[in-house]
């Protein structure tokens, strides 16, 4: 009899101690709900796996939604920093592509000091350049709803909430709480404006177009695109091309592969831009220019497959890789990372 009384008190006991420990992982994932949601994010997608930051490796999280309205696309940011006194490069994928699809690069420039933020944002449906074609303003109405939310239209209606300013924002909350000792509140001043002149914008494709359009319409550090703007069709260009912007030529560079499918307007853009200089861009295989040059277009001509493989393959991790597996565009890209010096910003 005493022997049954005691085996049921240790069940009860035992279940005692399983209701709670529920109850303490319920009220430390309300308590983690809440200091998430100070920044508007969903703890259930943006939840750290290392509570110690994204120093010196890749932190995957996705904002979720953003004042209470989900975002769509809404896929994995990636961020990283190897010491909190960087400049930041944004980086905005292409059309479909995710920030996942460019890990080399990112990793390059983490290496180089920099805080890297992959950032998604609303990159589906059709291409820009299949979208406006020939309407020289159609270019930048659409970049700049994708940019701020404003200019909604027929072809491009993000909302201010969905757009790269207010993810960005909201980004940088996020990872300045996850990560108090990384210096990325730097990059926000106050509550909502952004620390452009710190901040290198770059992308590929329709993102490396979205960067070249953030630097014309704001001051930053500088911009890199890859296979952009795809911004010309024939005489036509987008309209915003044929103004000063605010950031100098002198800050802008682009790069791509003499095989792109979208080469001609691609290199028509430079032309409008002013990248191509009086001598067109700087032809090469992988090797940087010499010390003391500074094109800023580059056209490289290597192997990675044919016109359509040739847009993607100078930056995504489909890139071609040595013999000791690390990428041959590799040095390209550090020359491209190192043309941002503090007393450039």
């Amino acid at each position: 009899m005493n022997v049954s009384r005691h085996r049921l008190l240790l069940a009860v006991a035992s279940v005692v101690l399983v209701a709670m420990g529920l109850a303490a992982l319920v009220a430390a994932n309300v308590l983690g709900g809440e200091r998430v949601a100070e920044h508007g994010l969903v703890a259930a997608h943006a939840a750290p796996r290392n509570d110690t930051g994204p120093a010196g490796q890749f932190h995957r999280f996705r904002l979720g939604s953003v004042g209470g309205k989900r975002l769509e696309p809404n896929r994995d940011d990636f961020a990283a920093r190897t010491n909190a006194d960087g400049p930041l490069l944004l980086f905005l994928p292409a059309t479909r592509a995710k920030p996942a699809d460019y890990q080399r690069f990112l990793g390059a420039a983490l290496q180089d000091g920099y805080h890297v933020l992959g950032l998604d944002y609303w990159n589906l449906g059709q291409t820009l350049s299949g979208t406006c074609q020939a309407d020289p303003h159609c270019y930048g109405a659409v970049q700049r709803n994708r940019f701020d939310g404003s200019r909604p239209s027929a072809v491009s209606d993000v909302t201010p909430a969905g757009s790269i300013v207010s993810r960005f924002r909201d980004a940088i909350a996020y990872l300045d709480d996850h990560d108090p000792r990384g210096g990325w509140g730097r990059f926000l001043q106050g509550d909502t404006a952004i620390a452009w002149q710190d901040i290198v914008v770059a992308g590929h494709s329709q993102g490396g177009g979205e960067a070249a359009y953030i630097s014309h319409i704001r001051s930053v550090r500088g911009a890199v695109m890859f296979s952009s703007p795809v911004e010309s069709l024939g005489s036509a260009h987008a309209a915003w091309m044929d103004h000063p912007g605010k950031t100098p030529v002198a800050r802008l560079y682009a790069i791509d592969d003499v095989r792109d499918e979208f080469g001609p307007r691609i290199r028509g853009s430079w032309k409008v831009l002013g990248l191509d200089g009086p001598t067109g861009p700087f032809r090469t295989d992988t090797t940087p220019p010499v010390a003391g040059a500074d094109p800023h277009a580059i056209l490289t001509d290597i192997d990675v497959g044919g016109p359509a493989q040739a847009h993607s393959r100078i930056i995504d991790d489909s890139t071609p890789l040595g013999r000791d597996q690390t990428p041959r565009m590799l040095p390209l890209w550090q020359w491209l990372l190192h043309r941002f010096p503090a007393d450039r910003a």
